[in-house]
C-alpha cells in the first residue's frame, strides 16, 4: 500500500511523486512533508466521484446519491468510497536537485 504525505498546513495528502512534481513546478529544492495515517471509525469517508468528504450514514448510499455503485453489484459499500487521512508527527525531508 502506498504511503501518503501532507505538506505543511495543507488539508489534502498525496503520494511522494505528487510532492516531487509540486516541488519541481514551483522551483523548491527542499520541503518537509508529514506522513498520513488512515482515520478509522470516524464515520467519514472521501467520495472519489464527488471529490469531497461526507458522513457514511448520511451521504453514501442509494437513497442519498444518484452515483452510488455498490462494489458487489447488489448492495454495500460504494466503489467510489475512499478513506480519510490525518497528519502524523512523522516527518520526511524531500530534496530535489533543480536543473
Amino acid at each position: 500500500m502506498s504511503k501518503y504525505y501532507f505538506r505543511k498546513n495543507e488539508e489534502n495528502c498525496y503520494k511522494i511523486e505528487a510532492h516531487l512534481d509540486y516541488m519541481q513546478e514551483n522551483n523548491i529544492n527542499k520541503m518537509e512533508v508529514f506522513e498520513a495515517k488512515r482515520e478509522k471509525a470516524t464515520g467519514y469517508f472521501f467520495c472519489k466521484y464527488h471529490l469531497e468528504v461526507g458522513e457514511v450514514a448520511q451521504s453514501c448510499g442509494k437513497q442519498w446519491c444518484e452515483n452510488y455503485v455498490p462494489n458487489n453489484g447488489k448492495n454495500g459499500r460504494c466503489k467510489h468510497y475512499g478513506y480519510v487521512y490525518e497528519q502524523t508527527d512523522k516527518k520526511r525531508l524531500l530534496e530535489l536537485e533543480l536543473v
